[in-house]
C-alpha cells in the first residue's frame, strides 16, 4: 500500500456522473450537457484552484448512467488510465456521484485505491485520502455509502411502482415506439398512428393474407426502397442503433416482418411488463408469467382490425411454403388435408404434351405407401367443389345479414358480447381463486403444515389452472373482439362476405378469410370446413328464437283481439 502525501504533485482525473440525461437541446438540436454535470465540473474546478499540487490530466463523464453499479463506460476508461499510471488522483463532487453501491464503492475507496496509491477526493463529503485525518473519516464512509445505496433502492422501488401503475392504466412506458406509431406530442405515454409508417404495416398484413411469406414481403419492401424501421427512425432524428445490423443501410428482413405480424399492439392493445429484474443491482432479465402481464385493450387507435390480426396468427401456424419460383403460396396451401390420416395433401403436376394436369395426393402416402392410400384427386375437382360451397356460404351470410338488419343492427352482437363477458368473468374468478390458494399454500408451508414436496405439487397444480384459465381468456377475448368488430360495418365479419359477393373464382384472400379446412376422403368426397361456423349457428339460433317470440306475440295479439 503506497503512502500518500500532500507535498507531492498529482495527476488528477475529474469524474462526473448523472443518472439520467435531463434532455437539454441547443437550437441546432444537438444534446447539451446537463446542468448538473456542468455544476459538478464548476464546483470541482473551484476546489482545485486552492490545490496547486493537483493537475487535471483528463475528465471522465458518465451522463445518463446509474450509480447502482460500476458498469459505466467512462468510469472503466478512467480505471484503465489509473492502472496504466496516467492518473494517481480522482476528484468527485461527492460519494453519490462516484457510486451508490456501498459494498463495491467501499472496496474501491478503502482497498483498491490505497493499494494503487490513488488519492481520492470527495469534496462535499470533506473526504481526502491524503489528509492526515482520513483514517478517522473512513469510519463514516461505509455509513454514507450505505445511505447512498439505500437511496438508490428507494428510488428503484418508487420507479417500478410508478411504471407498473402507468401500465395498469394503459399508458405506454416503453423506451422505444414500434414502427407504425409515434408518441403523442401532448402526452408521451399515449401512442398515435404514424401516417407515413402505418400504411406499410397494413400492407404487410395484407400481403401475408394474400399468401406471401415474411421473406417475400421483406424482398418486396426492399425492392420498393421502403426504409426499414431502423432506417426510418434514423431519418427522423433517432440515434437508435442495433448490434444486429451488418450493412451500412439496414434492410427489411424476414425477422422484422415476423415481429410486426406477431405484435398485438397494432390492434390497439397494449401488452407491457413481460419481463423484470430481481432488483436494481441485478440486471438479469426474467420473463414474467403471462398472467402477470399488464394488458390494456383499446389503449390507442388500431392500425389493424382484431379479426385481421387473428386471421394472420392462424395463418402463421399453417404450413404454407411457396413452390419454387412462385411469388406466393397456392390458394389451398395450409388448408387441404387427408381426411383419414390428417397429413397435408401434396400438389403434383404432370405434363402430357403441352398440357398440364394438377392433382393432390396424400402426404402420408407419399412418404410411406403403407401408412395411407393416395387419395388422389384432380385439382379442378377440388377447386369447383370449394368454389360452390363458398358461393353458397356467401349467399347464406347475405340472407342472415339482411335478416339481422330487419330485426336490430346490434341485437345479436350485444347478446353474444354479454355471453362472452360472462365466460371471461368466470375464468378470471378461477385465476383469483388459484392465486389465493397459492398464497395459502405458501403460508401453510412456512407454518410447517405441509411439506416442501406437497407445497411444490400444490403450486404446480394451481399454476396449471391459472395458465389454462389465462389461455381461455385470450381465446374468449379474441372471440369478443371478432364480435365487437361487427358493431362497425367496415369490420363486421358478415360484411366481409358482402365483399366477396358474386365471386367467380377463388383467390388466396378468399380462401384464408372464409375456409377453415378442406378434407379429402378416400372415395374422393370433399369436406369443406368454413370459418365462423359457430357464429353462423349462433345467428341461426338467435333468428329462430326471435321468430318464435314474434309468433307467440302474434298469437297473444290475436287472442286479445278475439276477446
Amino acid at each position: 500500500m503506497l503512502k500518500l502525501s500532500l507535498d507531492k504533485d498529482y495527476k488528477a482525473a475529474i469524474y462526473l456522473r448523472l443518472s439520467k440525461e435531463d434532455g437539454d437541446f441547443s437550437i441546432s438540436g444537438e444534446k447539451l450537457e446537463s446542468d448538473s454535470i456542468s455544476n459538478q465540473r464548476m464546483l470541482i474546478k473551484e476546489y482545485l484552484k486552492k490545490h496547486p499540487e493537483i493537475t487535471v490530466v483528463k475528465e471522465y463523464c458518465d451522463d445518463g448512467f446509474t450509480g447502482a453499479n460500476f458498469e459505466r463506460p467512462d468510469f472503466n476508461r478512467m480505471m484503465e488510465a489509473v492502472r496504466a499510471g496516467l492518473v494517481d488522483c480522482i476528484v468527485v463532487k461527492d460519494l453519490s456521484r462516484f457510486g451508490r453501491e456501498y459494498i463495491e464503492a467501499g472496496d474501491y475507496i478503502q482497498k483498491i485505491f490505497p493499494r494503487l496509491g490513488i488519492r481520492f477526493i470527495a469534496i462535499n463529503d470533506n473526504y481526502d485520502s491524503a489528509q492526515p485525518g482520513a483514517a478517522d473519516n473512513e469510519l463514516v464512509l461505509p455509513f454514507k455509502n450505505l445511505m447512498n445505496d439505500s437511496y438508490c433502492r428507494d428510488i428503484s422501488i418508487k420507479v417500478r411502482s410508478n411504471l407498473d401503475a402507468k401500465r395498469r392504466n394503459g399508458q405506454f412506458v416503453g423506451s422505444r415506439v414500434v414502427f407504425g406509431y409515434l408518441r403523442s406530442p401532448d402526452n408521451k405515454n399515449q401512442l398515435v398512428i404514424d401516417p407515413v409508417a402505418a400504411p406499410v404495416v397494413q400492407d404487410i398484413f395484407k400481403w401475408k393474407i394474400e399468401g406471401l411469406s415474411p421473406a417475400q414481403i421483406a424482398d418486396r419492401l426492399n425492392d420498393a426502397n421502403v426504409p426499414s424501421p431502423i432506417e426510418y427512425k434514423k431519418a427522423n432524428g433517432s440515434k437508435q442503433r442495433t448490434c444486429f445490423q451488418t450493412k451500412k443501410v439496414a434492410l427489411w428482413s424476414a425477422v422484422a416482418i415476423y415481429r410486426i405480424l406477431k405484435n398485438e399492439i397494432y390492434t390497439g392493445t397494449l401488452v407491457q411488463g413481460k419481463t423484470t429484474s430481481p432488483n436494481h443491482k441485478v440486471k438479469k432479465t426474467i420473463v414474467k408469467p403471462q398472467s402477470e402481464w399488464a394488458r390494456t385493450e383499446n389503449a390507442h387507435e388500431p392500425i389493424i382490425a382484431h379479426a385481421q390480426f387473428d386471421l394472420v396468427q392462424k395463418l402463421m401456424l399453417d404450413d404454407t411454403r411457396s413452390p419454387s419460383g412462385a411469388t406466393g403460396v397456392h390458394p389451398f396451401s395450409g388448408k387441404i388435408y387427408c381426411a383419414d390420416c390428417g397429413s397435408p395433401m401434396v400438389r403434383r403436376v404432370s405434363r402430357c404434351g403441352e398440357k398440364e394436369y394438377a392433382y393432390f395426393i396424400c402426404g402420408g402416402n407419399k412418404s410411406d405407401k403403407t401408412s395411407c392410400s393416395a387419395h388422389s384427386i384432380k385439382e379442378s375437382v377440388v377447386y369447383d367443389a370449394v368454389l360452390a360451397v363458398v358461393q353458397g356460404h356467401i349467399d347464406a351470410a347475405m340472407n342472415m345479414a339482411d335478416a339481422l338488419k330487419r330485426i336490430d343492427d346490434m341485437a345479436w352482437e350485444n347478446r353474444e358480447i354479454e355471453k362472452i363477458k360472462a365466460k371471461i368473468s368466470f375464468q378470471e374468478e378461477i385465476i383469483d381463486k388459484n392465486r389465493r390458494l397459492k398464497t395459502g399454500a405458501y403460508e401453510d408451508f412456512k407454518s410447517d403444515f405441509i411439506s416442501r414436496e406437497e407445497y411444490k405439487a400444490f403450486t404446480a397444480q394451481f399454476d396449471q389452472q391459472i395458465k389454462e384459465a389465462s389461455d381461455t381468456i385470450m381465446r374468449l377475448t379474441s372471440e369478443r373482439n371478432s364480435v365487437m368488430g361487427g358493431l362497425a360495418e367496415q369490420q363486421s365479419w358478415l360484411e366481409q362476405f358482402r365483399k366477396y359477393a358474386n365471386i367467380k373464382e377463388l383467390t388466396r384472400s378468399t380462401v384464408v378469410n372464409l375456409i377453415d379446412y378442406i378434407h379429402i376422403r378416400e372415395n374422393k368426397d370433399i369436406d369443406v370446413g368454413l370459418m365462423h361456423c359457430d357464429r353462423f349457428a349462433s345467428i341461426v339460433e338467435f333468428l329462430r328464437e326471435r321468430q318464435e317470440k314474434e309468433d307467440a306475440n302474434k298469437v297473444i295479439r290475436f287472442e286479445r283481439k278475439v276477446v
